[in-house]
């Protein structure tokens, strides 16, 4: 494992400073500087906070993990929604990179690589919707920052070519060629194919699915075919037949009830809601009240969400261990918007 002072050696080159430059900065010697990274003297515990911002880190990150602690303070930060700094991303991503590297089958690292990646790029994108929304302001009903406003806070875009999901549909018929076993893929094929309105080709891939994916979910997206060709209403008395024949499975009502949700039928959503967290097993999803919140906003009862947000609070604590964080924070947030 590195030691304090071969961490300030390698940030130091990294940042592209001679010992005396990051001397100067610090107001030490160069000398004091060479004695770190040498071993032979550590920094005063009062400097560290100066050495981390100088970097671009955190104080922790001056210290070397065990691998599987390294492991576990990623998947923290990812967790607990941590804004990482450029050097904090590269120094994550190049540890994860050289374990992937030396071990191509090591499976934490690969998928807590993409799971950095994801991350960070969510987080460019709630900056790129931040500065996108100050150019507005700077210059109205210019084209191009009301589509980086659009696109970065994921909204729809009505363009054919740009928004149907070709590349990715063709990416999960591979995976499910060549690694079958990834069966809940599935049911991705199955919702980008139906937005994108190809229900010829979603019959096929369910008649597939129902033989090779045994999932009571299976049930669900026949009645959401059906939906997508004849309309709601013709559907909806099967929604609630496979709602009362699945009031155990919480991943067939969920699917109800977002279906009700996305036809404004918000009173009904709510009971569907409500019955899928009551069968979920713990630890539960918070899921089912974040969108019980946004029922009760369409409907015009702030109080009422506002309730819901606070369930969500108590949910993360209970089952979760979270007791704060960012978001713990962006529920307070809205809590407090509510009033």
């Amino acid at each position: 494992m590195k030691t304090i002072g071969q961490k300030i050696k390698e940030l130091r080159r990294a940042k592209g400073l001679s010992q005396q430059n990051l001397a100067d900065k610090l107001s030490v010697t160069s000398q004091a500087v060479s004695k770190w990274e040498t071993d032979s003297s550590l920094p005063e515990m009062t400097m560290l906070p100066d050495i981390a911002a100088l970097f671009g880190v955190q104080i922790d990150d001056l210290f070397e993990y065990s691998t599987e602690k390294r492991y576990e303070s990623i998947a923290a930060k990812i967790e607990y929604e941590k804004i990482l700094t450029n050097a904090e991303f590269e120094s994550e991503e190049s540890f994860l990179l050289n374990e992937a590297e030396a071990d191509p089958s090591n499976h934490e690292a690969v998928s807590l690589l993409a799971d950095l990646y994801r991350y960070q790029a969510a987080c460019l994108k709630k900056k790129a919707a931040r500065y996108a929304k100050k150019a507005m302001e700077l210059k109205p009903n210019d084209k191009g920052d009301i589509n980086n406003f659009c696109f970065a806070n994921g909204g729809k875009l009505f363009d054919w070519v740009a928004s149907n999901h070709h590349e990715l549909i063709e990416e999960i018929r591979y995976t499910l060629r060549t690694a079958p076993e990834n069966k809940r893929l599935y049911f991705h094929l199955l919702d980008n194919l139906i937005d994108d309105g190809r229900l010829a080709e979603a019959k096929e891939v369910l008649r597939e699915s129902e033989k090779n994916n045994k999932d009571p979910l299976n049930g669900f997206y026949a009645i959401f075919i059906k939906e997508h060709e004849e309309g709601f209403e013709a559907a909806r008395r099967d929604y609630e037949a496979l709602a009362e024949s699945s009031k155990e499975d919480w991943r067939v009502l969920y699917s109800v009830a977002n279906t009700y949700s996305l036809h404004e039928r918000y009173e009904e959503a709510l009971k569907y809601w409500q019955k899928t967290f009551d069968c979920m097993p713990e630890p539960r999803y918070t899921d089912p009240f974040e969108s019980m919140a946004l029922c009760c906003i369409r409907m015009g009862d702030k109080k009422k969400a506002a309730e819901y947000y606070k369930k969500q609070i108590e949910l993360l604590k209970s089952d979760w261990g979270v007791k704060y964080g960012a978001e713990v924070e962006r529920l307070q947030e809205k809590i407090r918007e509510l009033r």
